[in-house]
């Protein structure tokens, strides 16, 4: 009987010696380096390459500003005839087609004028001024905006604009920036082709979109459609992208 208990025993302790080794032993297994991944690591190419897109455009809104001027003894005067060029102005350009909406005050002064040659100088008179920008959608149309608010007495017009609306430019941006990065892909593949190698993954990309505005080209007055129609053109605007790519080749 005693026998058998010290055989029971051997057996236990054997049994947990085993299971003890197992779990040292598990763990430095679990954790024992990849040597087959980190010799692939090691195989691994690293390329960068770049690429380029460009979209063109012909801009389809425009915009430009005009003054009035009033001159008169007293600033209400002076203002009272600015208001009335202005009104005239306003009613001109929405005669055309182009709403209210589009037309906004930018800015408007009254300023006393001055003898500066009297002793002491004297106010001789008034001067009050009016700017008026306007936002066409229609870009065929500023031609006539430009004449007509001459025609109802615009004393000067200055910032002619053309641009893109936000709708446009954002998918022109998205071309660009797709060519450039086919372009990039391009080169990448064919190194690898020539190396023996594949693109394994984009490890990196740096897009930097730009826009170019477009010059605005005011033809001679034989090239009117009409005469007395101011002739402009806005040429042609270009959005271009630059594309960085890193790609890991193996």
């Amino acid at each position: 009987m005693n026998r058998a208990v010290a055989l029971v025993v051997v057996a236990l302790g054997l049994i947990a010696s085993m299971v003890l080794a197992y779990s040292i032993l598990e763990p430095t297994a679990a954790y024992a380096p990849d040597q087959d991944a980190h010799q692939k690591a090691q195989n691994l190419t690293k390329l960068t390459v770049s690429g380029y897109g460009e979209a063109s455009y012909t801009p389809d809104m425009a915009a430009v500003s005009f003054v009035a001027l009033g001159y008169g003894e007293t600033a209400s005067e002076a203002l009272e005839k600015c208001s009335a060029k202005a009104s005239a102005i306003i009613s001109a350009i929405e005669a055309l087609g182009v709403d209210r909406e589009s037309m906004k005050t930018s800015s408007m002064m009254i300023r006393p004028r001055y003898d500066w040659e009297a002793k002491p100088p004297r106010i001789v008179d008034y001067e009050a001024s009016y700017t008026l920008s306007v936002e066409l959608s229609d870009i065929t149309l500023i031609g006539k905006v430009i004449d007509v608010a001459f025609s109802a007495g615009a004393d000067s017009m200055y910032n002619l604009q053309f641009f893109l609306s936000n709708e446009e430019k954002e998918k022109l941006t998205r071309e660009a920036i797709q060519q450039a990065i086919e372009e990039a892909m391009g080169k990448a593949e064919v190194a690898a082709s020539t190396l023996g190698l594949k693109i394994l993954r984009v490890e990196s990309i740096s897009i930097s979109p730009q826009h170019v505005p477009s010059p605005i080209i005011v033809r001679g007055l034989e090239a009117a459609e009409k005469p007395g129609e101011v002739p402009i053109a806005p040429g042609e605007g270009r959005i271009t992208a630059s594309v960085s790519l890193t790609v890991i080749l193996g």
